[in-house]
């Protein structure tokens, strides 16, 4: 495997991204709020004080001479320090003082009437934007506040290249595709939620990275000694003065000051300090981009100047920080970017929290076999409940098993037959096993293990079990039809173990053979015998399409169901739908009018009041209609339902399930449930349905985090395509694709949209095999073997292997050509280690 591979399969950058959006969300939340707010401060203090500053830019401003001395007169005992005021805009004077009382460096400050040098008390809103920036700052917590907004910085920083990197994963090579949101419906919120990201990743960088200049001292000498240069411009008088002549001062300076947009004057604390004049050009790059000049306090001569302009590129960065900050750097233009960018920021954390909830609720709500809590330890007294299960059937019928007898207050222990040593088996008096058969007679692939243990061996002996079998199976491999459950049953009665009851089959989960082992249960245990199926639930069939019309096979449809009422509408990549198929009305009509019976007859079905002949339609229609006549109500109600059919998912997410189905057609006519899905029913029919968990199929965390090889053919092509949409959904691109059909021109489900993902690198590779064209010949196990050298290098880097399609044909030859490529005993432990995955009909 590649060293990209590699790199795909790694996907602990998606945790780190949602553990610290959840972690720090609402810290930035609130930072990003009281940024924003702060974008426009002045012109928002301006706007709501317009009546008490308007006289500001009318009326004559007293020159800072004037300034200082009236209000050293009025305040005696005060000592000036500093000035600041605005010249572009109507603006306080803000003072800065000094009192034989004052201790810190900063002293005090007072707020001025530029024209008369009254203080003037504090301005409608300053305090509320005082509170905004002690919060934007530091919580309004003090030092543990400021200490967490920088950590919640840093996090920031971290956010936005994680996300950056996801969406890399997720998307690569698609340029300004990035910019907009694929997905409509139920993903529109986490499309949003990444390509407003992206779009605001650069203004989310810039001020998380000049942030933290005010956040830690160790950032701020880094980026200090990393950048700052030394500067010239630093002077020194070189005898000291006590006197500071404002007067000559501002002579002297005053002609510079004229187009200034701002000033602010720093008067010496020491004796050989010169004044300090900060003021900003007319022509400056920013409103921080300050020049400055350094006055002899008692002459009032220029003794030096330093420009912004004139300085270094670092000393300039360092200088622009605040700029770049709340996007002054960039104009007015910069600054509403930041700002809309700021409050942005709680649209990221309710939709990346909106996101996470989701997630988690799909993990509780999937179409999930129900879990008891059955381990009770080992012992006479405990009933052991073990399953071997291929597509989750049996599992969740030995769930059920457990759970009747936990309610009638049996101790249980449930496991599959893959965690139980044939050994421990002399552990139990009693046990219940629910197995199916896969294949040929094979053992479900977790069970093989098993399998060949005990079933090939003589040990060892239970003379003291008694023993209950339900074996499920399927009457259409009649060679096979449950042939591991007989082979357990003869390896159980060979070791001594006696039966509680005659061996129940099932053929295609048929409600009578599953009530006959729930009646069975009730009377040896106690157990409610009730139906402790799952509903099925009301879907719609909103659409559906035909992908091969051209074929020379059968038609092959996609269809889009719709939940009506659902109570579960979550499921996983390689889970399936069991769908109960309708009775033809022709046919139906046939069977009355064949037998003399009233079809308008009403009768009492889902709940409603309706005609026999349409109540009919999910039944099996018997030979016998002995009492029909008496009670058509009860003789209804004994009628037993169609068996499901079991159908792979083809997409993932929630709301809407997709599923390629294939028209099956025999000596009668067209299968019973394919012929109802593509001829019969119409667009906006009921079908009843329900989500099966398929454990022996699905992905997990360890096969999310590792590479995985797909092969199948066919309507296979659904499980496969499911398991590639969420891996490619979460980031992982180490995934090989082999599929077979008969044409590619017509046969090739999804070809467009799969070969864009694999020219994206979202498919790592992609091969194809097409028995009837002339070009090419081949099945998909012929394609496997091409590439053997990879399947190698693959499998040696932890791949998991996933079959999705046909048994007879494609996944034997898939088998034998693993075994003829890695050795019978590496797919045997491929297959112990669940690393070999099959979902085949």
């Amino acid at each position: 495997m590649s060293a990209i591979d590699r790199i795909r399969a790694i996907d602990p950058i998606f945790q780190l991204h949602w553990f610290i959006g959840i972690t720090a969300g609402i810290v930035l939340m609130l930072i990003g709020v009281t940024g924003g707010l702060m974008s426009f401060q002045e012109d928002i203090l301006e706007w709501i004080n317009a009546d008490q500053v308007a006289h500001f830019e009318n009326d004559q401003r007293l020159s800072p001479p004037a300034l200082i001395a009236r209000y050293e007169a009025e305040h005696p005992g005060h000592a000036v320090s500093s000035l600041f005021w605005r010249q572009d805009r109507p603006y306080p004077v803000f003072l800065g003082y000094r009192t034989p009382e004052t201790t810190g460096r900063r002293g005090e400050r007072a707020m001025l009437d530029p024209t008369t040098a009254e203080p003037i008390g504090m301005l409608r809103g300053q305090w509320t934007f005082g509170l905004i920036r002690q919060l934007h700052q530091r919580l309004a917590a003090g030092a543990t506040g400021k200490f967490i907004v920088g950590i919640s910085t840093i996090a920031l920083v971290l956010l936005s290249i994680t996300g950056l990197w996801i969406r890399w994963k997720r998307r690569p090579r698609q340029g300004w595709r990035w910019l907009w949101p694929r997905a409509l419906g139920g993903k529109l919120a986490g499309e949003w939620h990444a390509v407003l990201g992206l779009w605001a990743l650069l203004a989310y960088l810039i001020a998380s990275l000049t942030g933290l200049w005010w956040s830690f001292d160790w950032y701020r000498d880094g980026a200090k000694a990393l950048f700052e240069s030394e500067t010239s411009a630093h002077v020194e008088l070189a005898q000291a003065t006590e006197s500071v002549d404002i007067d000559r001062i501002w002579a002297s300076i005053a002609p510079r000051l004229d187009d200034a947009k701002s000033v602010f004057i720093r008067l010496p604390r020491e004796a050989r300090d010169p004044v300090e004049v900060h003021y900003v050009p007319a022509n400056a790059f920013h409103r921080f981009a300050d020049d400055e000049l350094f006055v002899h306090p008692s002459s009032g001569d220029i003794l030096g100047e330093a420009r912004f302009t004139d300085e270094a590129t670092g000393n300039q960065l360092l200088a622009s920080l605040y700029a770049l900050h709340m996007g002054a750097f960039f104009g007015t233009p910069g600054v509403i970017v930041m700002m809309i960018a700021s409050f942005a920021m709680p649209v990221f954390f309710v939709t990346g929290l909106l996101l996470y909830l989701r997630r988690r609720r799909m993990k509780r709500q999937v179409a999930a076999t129900p879990s008891v809590h059955a381990d009770a330890p080992p012992g006479a007294d405990t009933l052991l409940v073990a399953y071997a299960s291929q597509s989750g059937l049996a599992q969740r019928i030995a769930t059920q098993t457990a759970a009747a007898l936990q309610s009638a207050g049996r101790a249980v222990r449930m496991s599959g037959l893959n965690e139980i040593q044939p050994a421990s088996l002399r552990d139990h008096r009693q046990a219940l096993f629910v197995v199916s058969t896969h294949g040929e007679g094979d053992a479900p692939v977790a069970a093989r293990a098993f399998d060949r243990r005990f079933c090939s061996a003589t040990t060892p002996r239970l003379e003291e079990l008694d023993y209950a079998l339900l074996s499920l199976g399927d009457t259409d491999y009649a060679d096979s039809y449950c042939a591991f459950g007989r082979r357990f049953d003869r390896a159980l009665r060979e070791r001594g173990a006696r039966t509680l009851i005659a061996p129940i089959e099932v053929d295609k989960a048929d409600a009578t053979a599953l009530a006959d082992w729930h009646a069975a249960l009730a009377g040896l245990f106690g157990t409610t015998n009730a139906d402790l199926e799952p509903v099925f639930d009301r879907w719609r069939l909103s659409a559906r399409s035909i992908l091969n019309p051209d074929s020379l096979g059968e038609p092959t449809a996609c269809l889009r169901l719709e939940p009506i009422e659902a109570s579960a509408t979550h499921w996983q990549a390689g889970d399936i739908v069991e769908i109960r198929p309708r009775q033809p009305q022709t046919t139906i009509d046939a069977w009355l009018q064949q037998h003399g019976i009233d079809g308008q007859a009403p009768v009492v079905h889902a709940d409603r009041a309706q005609p026999l002949r349409s109540a009919l339609a999910d039944r099996h229609l018997p030979d016998d209609v002995a009492g029909v006549t008496d009670d058509v109500q009860t003789w209804f109600d004994g009628l037993a339902p169609l068996a499901a059919r079991d159908y792979s998912i083809a997409n993932i997410g929630d709301g809407a399930i997709e599923l390629l189905v294939r028209l099956a057609r025999h000596e009668y006519g067209t299968g019973l449930a394919s012929g109802w899905l593509i001829e019969r029913a119409e667009i906006g029919d009921t079908v009843d349905l329900r989500l099966r968990a398929n454990p022996g199929f699905r992905g997990d965390a360890k096969t999310r985090q590792s590479p995985a090889i797909f092969i199948g053919n066919g309507t296979g092509m659904a499980g496969l395509r499911s398991h590639l949409l969420d891996r490619i959904d979460n980031g992982q691109h180490a995934n090989w694709l082999l599929f077979g059909e008969r044409q590619r021109a017509v046969d090739f489900y999804y070809g467009e949209r799969l070969t864009a993902r694999h020219h994206r690198g979202e498919i790592a590779h992609l091969d194809t095999a097409f028995s009837r064209d002339a070009d090419d010949g081949r099945y998909v196990q012929q394609a496997l073997a091409e590439h053997a050298a990879r399947l190698r290098d693959w499998i040696d880097n932890g791949a998991f292997v996933f079959v999705c399609g046909s048994h007879d044909g494609m996944a034997t030859g898939v088998t034998a050509t693993l075994v003829e490529i890695l050795g019978a005993e590496t797919v045997e432990q491929l297959n112990d280690a669940g690393r070999i995955r099959m979902d085949v009909y």
